[in-house]
């Protein structure tokens, strides 16, 4: 009995040793289960600023681009992945995480200014007969996975034949998106809006649709940058909500726009911004030129805000001083991005980045981050507006038309000012002549010194105040046309005068001076340079004005065309400047050798002592007459015709106590040499 007792509970042990083994056995399984689960499905492999998913022999190449690192973007991993996933073997996507260095250079190379999948270097393809891009955030843009995942299974029919879509199970029809509304319908207005002005633009639509129900709008909204690339690309939306006028320069030359239809809706105010903490100690903007500044983020300068900022900077005479701490990304959107990480001391933006949204209709989003220390005062810089305007080739444009004039209501100015922006019209009001309006001047950016001192002395004497817009010569004809407002015109050669009369926009014109061509070198002439032959000369920077974009750059090309040195001289040619003065100020600062300049640009008092002058002989020289001419659209003629006379008189006087050659004082030996534009020219 004592033995069965023993054998008993010898059994019972061993029976619970192996029940006790087989359930560790079981629970070192369960691990090794778990991460079979886990294992993905496609190969991936995370670089830190960029992340491959799919096999690297895959015919399908999508990229992605967002700021990973920021957060808020895990869609972009997620919607990769699963794309991978789906056409496993035949897709590959990488995404580039543009918060970090590398990703940045990436994102600058492909000239982009938002997130977006690029699909085998395609940012926009066709989709059941219409234009798709899928950009920024899906609830932004009416875009979801699974009209990314469609189109992605159109393209790989493409490349690998049809039947290689994946199998799926019955899946939820593709929600109708912004992009895939006809444009061709009736009351469907399409309109691109930058990012920046997505707040006030949706608040404005809901109230115009609440009032116009029969109409509704179809909108693509994305950064600044890219909407100009599809609008010089032939894209045709029925308005451009334009975030700043200059931008639209370009465009209006190349006769993108409706002539007149433009409508400015607000004033965009430049601020002083820096970080919460701001380590600099920036008050104001006089404070950029401090030591403790080490570094300033300005918008590109071919955009309305980095040129604000720049002439602030010239006004208060301290960008010579700031220019070396000067950064401009190339996406605008990284400027902000640049303050928020501490990779910048300081800023000047617009004041309205601080409260804007993404999504139209949509609440603003205050920045904490960011502090705007002053509003620059707007006499630094030409007003900066948000406009809309008419885009030739619109669907639906008498749609679009009854939008402008809803936004020249009261209400629509209300809903910019409740954004951040302030009103079109300065609160001031300008003293009148025959109850008529100030004087307004287009003249080239050469003229700034003698024509300010002109305005200073005309409004004296008579009154009148006179306001300006200084840029170059072909951009100001542009600005007119679109415009349809303004008084006088003076451009920096006869050319751009011709082109508007044939247009209809002069009434009269008289020369009233003209612009002498030199070489400018630096002080001191370190590298030798007597004639123009010596522009051709090795290890020679020349800097040059753009023939597209000021009459310094038309000239310049004729005097070496007619010297026979076109093709030698442009392969030292570091700098295409879009103005004389910008060419004068590369020059001082050491970024070129030598330019082909003004005569009157020599004798500004900043360059003066700087430079030394080569005179190019009259016979090699080609000179231009300066036109004052009184525009057919002026509202105050009167006043017109009056400041016309005074350059006529008193005018010449300042002219020559600036250094211009005045109507009268251009030697016989260069009568010969005005400038006569060849066939090409004209023909433009």
């Amino acid at each position: 009995m004592r033995r069965l007792i023993v054998m008993f509970f010898a059994v019972f042990a061993i029976s619970w040793a192996l029940l006790f083994l087989s359930a560790q056995t079981q629970h070192q399984k369960k691990p090794e289960q778990k991460a079979e689960a886990k294992k993905p499905a496609v190969p991936i492999k995370n670089e830190g600023w960029r992340i491959t998913y799919g096999d690297s022999k895959a015919k399908v190449k999508i990229e992605a681009f967002y700021p990973i690192g920021s957060g808020g973007h895990e869609f972009v991993l997620e919607f990769s992945r699963k794309l991978a996933e789906s056409f496993t073997g035949k897709v590959q996507v990488v995404v580039y995480d543009w918060s970090t260095p590398k990703g940045a250079d990436e994102f600058s190379k492909r000239g982009l200014s938002c997130g977006c999948f690029i699909i085998n270097g395609k940012m926009q393809l066709t989709y059941k007969g219409k234009p798709v891009a899928f950009m920024r955030r899906p609830e932004m843009m009416g875009w979801n996975f699974d009209l990314l995942k469609a189109v992605v299974g159109e393209e790989v029919n493409k490349v690998y034949g049809k039947g290689s879509k994946p199998e799926q199970k019955k899946q939820a029809p593709v929600q109708k998106t912004s992009a895939s509304i006809s444009s061709h319908s009736k009351g469907v207005i399409e309109i691109f809006v930058p990012c920046g002005l997505a707040g006030p633009y949706g608040e404005l639509a809901r109230m115009f649709q609440k009032q116009n129900p029969e109409i509704r709008f179809r909108p693509n909204v994305t950064g600044i940058v890219a909407l100009l690339n599809q609008l010089e690309a032939g894209a045709t939306p029925d308005i451009f909500l334009a975030l700043g006028t200059f931008e639209l320069t370009k465009l209006a030359e190349q006769d993108k726009f409706v002539e007149g239809s433009i409508v400015k809706c607000a004033r965009i105010p430049l601020a002083v911004i820096v970080p919460k903490r701001n380590l600099a100690g920036v008050k104001r903007l006089e404070d950029l030129d401090s030591p403790k500044v080490k570094r300033i983020v300005l918008y590109p300068f071919k955009l309305s805000g980095g040129r604000g900022a720049k002439q602030a900077l010239e006004a208060i005479k301290i960008w010579d001083a700031v220019n070396p701490k000067v950064f401009t990304p190339k996406v605008p959107d990284q400027a902000k991005q640049l303050l928020k990480k501490g990779q910048a001391d300081v800023g000047i933006l617009y004041r309205t980045c601080l409260m804007e949204s993404y999504i139209p209709d949509q609440p603003p989003v205050v920045e904490h981050d960011l502090v705007a220390v002053q509003t620059i005062p707007q006499n630094l810089y030409e007003p900066i507006y948000a406009a809309a305007v008419l885009v030739k080739g619109g669907k639906n444009l008498d749609a679009a038309r009854e939008f402008l004039k809803f936004l020249q209501t009261p209400k629509a100015r209300q809903v910019w000012i409740k954004w951040g922006f302030e009103p079109v019209e300065e609160t001031a009001k300008p003293v009148k002549i025959s109850g008529k309006d100030p004087l307004f001047i287009y003249a080239g950016a050469a003229f700034r010194p003698p024509l300010e001192a002109m305005g200073r002395e005309f409004e004296r004497k008579y009154g009148v105040p006179v306001r300006f817009n200084f840029t170059g010569s072909n951009c100001l004809l542009a600005q007119i046309i679109l415009s349809q407002h303004g008084d006088l015109f003076l451009p920096g050669e006869e050319f751009y005068v011709r082109q508007a009369k044939k247009r209809g926009y002069v009434i009269k014109s008289e020369i009233i001076g003209y612009f002498v061509p030199v070489i400018l070198v630096r002080k001191g002439n370190p590298k030798g340079i007597k004639s123009l032959k010596d522009l051709a000369k090795p290890d020679i920077k020349v800097g040059l004005g753009d023939p597209k974009a000021c009459a310094i750059g038309e000239i310049s090309e004729a005097i070496l065309r007619k010297n026979g040195l076109t093709e030698a001289v442009h392969k030292n040619v570091v700098l295409r400047a879009m103005t004389a003065p910008e060419l004068a100020n590369a020059l001082r600062l050491g970024g070129i050798d030598a330019c082909i300049n003004w005569d009157a640009i020599a004798n500004y008092p900043w360059v003066r002592p700087a430079v030394e002058v080569i005179t190019i002989p009259p016979e090699q020289n080609v000179i231009t007459a300066n036109p004052l001419a009184i525009l057919k659209i002026t509202k105050n003629h009167e006043a017109a015709e009056l400041f016309l006379q005074f350059a006529l008189k008193e005018g010449q006087r300042i002219l020559k106590e600036h250094g211009f050659t005045a109507r009268n004082d251009l030697p016989p030996a260069y009568e010969k040499a005005l400038f006569t534009p060849v066939a090409s020219v004209m023909a433009k």
